[in-house]
């Protein structure tokens, strides 16, 4: 047969979701300032419940993607990085920690811990992406901020490490 089942709905749905991806990062950049230094290590005790929130659902998401790799369940993979990215960051915390980033919000350490929560999730999460949308996040990740003076970052998120779970 000459045709191909293609429902262009979810062509169009995907093209979307790249968008969504896309304003993720725009927004985050707007909110991580020119001087802005990611941390060496995120004390998680002190953070706020939001941001401890999505570090542990991040977590989860890299060991059920890792663990469907592992077993070549490509599907599962992707629906465990979809599913963080589209209901988790985007859906829920980005939308938490809007409020953090409004002109004469009095508590600058939840912006600050908002600000690398938010760096560290794009940094994993846009690693754990990368084998199933490799151009958009390397160009995506080429505009995240480096920590000053880190010369184990690589050149490209290709060789950059892949996400592990964090115990």
């Amino acid at each position: 047969s000459d045709k191909i089942n293609l429902d262009i709905q979810r062509v169009v749905g995907y093209r979307q979701w790249c968008n969504k991806l896309w304003n993720a990062i725009r927004f985050a950049m707007s909110k991580l300032s020119d001087d802005y230094a990611p941390p060496e290590k995120l004390s998680v005790q002190t953070l706020p419940f939001s941001c401890k929130w999505i570090l542990s659902v991040l977590n989860k998401a890299i060991a059920k993607t890792v663990t469907s790799l592992e077993l070549y369940d490509f599907s599962a993979a992707t629906t465990a990085v979809y599913s963080w990215w589209q209901y988790q960051l985007c859906d829920v915390f980005i939308e938490v920690i809007k409020p953090f980033f409004i002109s004469g919000s009095d508590c600058e350490s939840s912006k600050s811990a908002a600000r690398d929560t938010l760096w560290l999730c794009l940094d994993n999460g846009l690693r754990l992406l990368h084998p199933f949308m490799p151009f958009v996040t390397e160009e995506l990740w080429q505009r995240l901020p480096e920590r000053h003076g880190d010369f184990t970052r690589k050149e490209s998120i290709m060789i950059a490490d892949y996400p592990s779970v964090i115990e």
